[in-house]
């Protein structure tokens, strides 16, 4: 099974503070480190439950000797963006760079697809073979709204109960009406719960 490793993280968020402190009724900034904290968290928690990358992100996709062959690899970080290249190790241990023409990407899927066209001469080693793509939206106002609106009510959530709350026999969680708004955005080839 492939190993992620990201390797340039987002530089924007999808939502901004403004529009967080107005969801949140906010009187002023006192707030506001935290209030951006809860942004980036509640990214990082869609994101790690829909294998979704919300804004623009560089990824790595590594795979060892043994798993390498003609078969299709998915990438499960949709939208897929681009493939900057495919580097290896060769028999030398060598790091090269292996053509585009030697691949095919297939960026509409979710997940996206990859193929090897034609097997370079590997080092029988771990993470021999390495994919680098983009992924991501390319924007904020490209995320979907009910992305969007599932990250609000996590932050929401979040922002009211700052530590794990009990009342009663009632464990408050993360809202299930934000695991609804992903469902749909989850990516196809993973079925690990969601939230």
């Amino acid at each position: 099974m492939a190993n992620y490793r990201l390797v340039t993280g987002p530089t924007t968020e999808p939502l901004t503070y403004t529009e967080v402190k107005n969801f949140l009724r906010l009187n002023d900034d006192s707030e506001q480190a935290f209030v951006t904290s809860l942004i980036t968290a509640a990214r990082q928690l869609v994101e790690d439950r829909t294998w979704r990358p919300l804004i623009s992100q560089i990824w790595a996709m590594q795979f060892d000797y043994e798993e390498i062959n003609y078969s299709i690899f998915y990438i499960n970080k949709s939208p897929l963006l681009s493939v900057q290249s495919v580097t290896y190790f060769d028999e030398n241990d060598v790091l090269q760079t292996l053509a585009a023409s030697q691949y095919e990407v297939d960026i509409y899927g979710s997940p996206a697809r990859f193929r090897l066209i034609n097997i370079p001469e590997l080092k029988k080693r771990m993470n021999a073979l390495q994919v680098n793509f983009t992924c991501g939206y390319t924007n904020a106002a490209s995320v979907p709204l009910p992305i969007k609106q599932a990250m609000y009510l996590i932050i929401g959530h979040l922002y009211e109960n700052r530590q794990d709350v009990v009342t009663g026999t009632q464990v408050h969680e993360i809202p299930d009406s934000s695991k609804y708004l992903l469902e749909s955005y989850r990516n196809n080839f993973i079925f690990a719960p969601l939230i």
